[in-house]
């Protein structure tokens, strides 16, 4: 897991790769590491990945090297293409910057999901590896919505901001993002009150 540049507390999306029927089966997941040993996932009741994941006690993290193989997991999924784990049943996804191979440690109930604790058994990296945080896409765009904080309807901006930080707490803990964004919500908060 070091091989990987997470940073504890962050929220990262992936593809979480599993088989039950010998059907390989992908799904986008924010994950995050506590620890930088293993990795936890929030996943909720009902969905087939949670189901995998509870009878089979394997899966395969893929990081992904862009959002456009997200959008294929949820909405083009027969365009992935799978290989074979070493260590576990779980399918790996072609292309993915990174592959980790996982077992279950623990699971507990979280409302009406279910927190999956994971172990690595194998880690394969592909180059270099950029993780995908929503933190400064966020940051991106709420730029830009400020940039129409001074024409008619401007009220409308800062509810959306707001919710862009909300986020970018969630998903990335103390970073520059989450710096930035506060600062311009500040601002554009004095601006509108002034």
């Amino acid at each position: 897991m070091r091989a990987l540049p997470l940073r504890e507390g962050w929220i990262y999306e992936v593809i979480v790769c599993t088989s039950l029927d010998g059907t390989p089966h992908a799904a986008p997941f924010g994950t995050w590491t506590d620890d930088r040993v293993g990795l936890e996932f929030l996943m909720y009741e009902g969905s087939r990945t949670l189901r995998n994941v509870l009878a089979t006690r394997e899966l395969i993290v893929a990081f992904p090297a862009d959002v456009h193989t997200l959008f294929a997991a949820l909405f083009a999924p027969g365009g992935l293409t799978f290989g074979r784990a070493l260590t576990v049943g779980a399918p790996t996804l072609d292309g993915a910057q990174a592959t980790v191979e996982l077992t279950v440690d623990g699971t507990r109930p979280v409302e009406d999901a279910v927190r999956v604790s994971a172990m690595p058994r194998r880690v394969a990296v592909e180059g270099d590896v950029t993780p995908l945080n929503r933190a400064d896409g966020l940051l991106l765009e709420s730029l830009v919505l400020a940039t129409r904080a001074e024409l008619p309807g401007a009220p409308a901006v800062l509810p959306v901001l707001d919710e862009n930080l909300r986020v970018v707490r969630k998903v990335a803990p103390g970073s520059a993002a989450e710096r930035d964004l506060e600062a311009l919500v500040r601002r554009l908060r004095s601006a509108s009150s002034a």
